[in-house]
Order: C-alpha cells, then structure tokens, then sequence
C-alpha cells in the first residue's frame, strides 16, 4: 500500500506531538485536539499547505458560554479551529509570524518536523494558550475604549475587528457584564460594514 503524505505526517503527529499534547490534557486524534480549561475550549491543529512540503499549528480559542463562529452551541468534543472566535498560528519565541515547518516525502523528515513543532509547542504554544485566557488577560479584562484604541494584547489570538468585537459582548453579558456588553455590540455595529448577517445577529443582541 503506497503511504502518502498525509499519512506520514498523521503518524509524525500520533508519534511526537499528541503525546505532548495528551499530557496536557487534550483529546482528540488525526490532527485536531481540544481540552476545556475553565470557561475555555482550546484546540490545537495541525494544518497541511495545500502545495504540500510543510504544515503549521493552529491554535484556537473558544469561549464555552458562547456561540461558535457559526452561531451554534460550541461542542468541547468536536470543534474545530474554523469555528472558534478567537485564532492564530503557533510561532517560535522569538516571533509572532506564522511559522510553517518544512519537510520532504520521508518519513524521516516529516519525523523531524512534527518533532519541532512539538517542541515549540512545549516552548510556546503552552503557554500562549495558558496567558491568553487566564483571569487577567486582555481578553477577559479590555474594556471597549481599549479595545476601541488598540490598547490590548490577545497574544496573537483574533479575527476581524468586528467579529472580536461582538464576540466580546457575547463573552461580557456571559459575565454579568451587561452595561461593556452593549457597548463592545455597539462598537461591533459601527464597524460592521457590509456583513448584513452579522450585522443582523449584532441587532438582535441589542434587542431588549
């Protein structure tokens, strides 16, 4: 049976990198795992270019108590980097860029690669996912004006401005946070520009 691609990197990852990832709590297998710390849903993902030879590590954040990207309940068990509010590819520590690994059609190789992807996990991705949701940060604390100003650091962790911003409000009613719930929706509506669905949903949640 001929052994493609994906299926060396699949076993690269079985081998090197979900083990790793298991001891920190996540489940999952393929490419994709997930844990629940707290309020938030983390997942880990590791992403094939489509012109083949090299891969990145997506990391998502998912607030639990709020709709996923496509407006459903988030399932802790299935969801995927696509459908959380809040994404970035892994880096090196010296970095914020998008950092892709590189690797031939070898099983020795793709090896290689998966294992420092592991290790940069170890390094960085531990920890990114760990500052970006505790009690203190950014993410739980910006206010609007903040937000507003640019003055707040999600470590990386985005989309676009509005849909932060909604996803925000979401996040501050869940909170208790009524009065920064309204004003991170109305923030959203201002910059929501042509996205007549989003901005429909953002109405609705102004709604009282």
């Amino acid at each position: 049976m001929m052994i493609t691609v994906a299926s060396r990197i699949e076993t690269a990852i079985r081998e090197h990198l979900a083990p790793v990832l298991r001891a920190d709590g996540f489940a999952g297998s393929g490419r994709t795992f997930r844990r629940v710390v707290g309020d938030w849903i983390q997942v880990v993902n590791v992403q094939g270019s489509r012109y083949g030879g090299q891969f990145a590590v997506n990391l998502g954040l998912q607030p639990s108590c709020i709709p996923d990207v496509k407006g459903n309940v988030p399932n802790p068990k299935k969801i995927t980097v696509d459908l959380c509010e809040f994404r970035r590819r892994m880096s090196d520590s010296t970095s914020r860029e998008d950092k892709w690994w590189k690797h031939d059609a070898t099983d020795a190789s793709t090896a290689a690669a998966v294992l420092d992807a592991a290790r940069t996990y170890s390094q960085t991705g531990r920890s990114l996912l760990a500052e970006a949701t505790a009690d203190s940060a950014d993410l739980n604390m910006v206010s609007v004006g903040g937000f507003a100003a640019g003055k707040f650091d999600f470590l990386g962790f985005g989309s676009a401005q509005c849909r932060m911003a909604f996803a925000m409000a979401r996040l501050r009613k869940a909170q208790g946070l009524s009065a920064e719930a309204r004003e991170f929706a109305n923030h959203a509506l201002a910059c929501v520009g042509t996205a007549s669905l989003l901005r429909a949903e953002i109405e609705a949640f102004l709604c009282p």
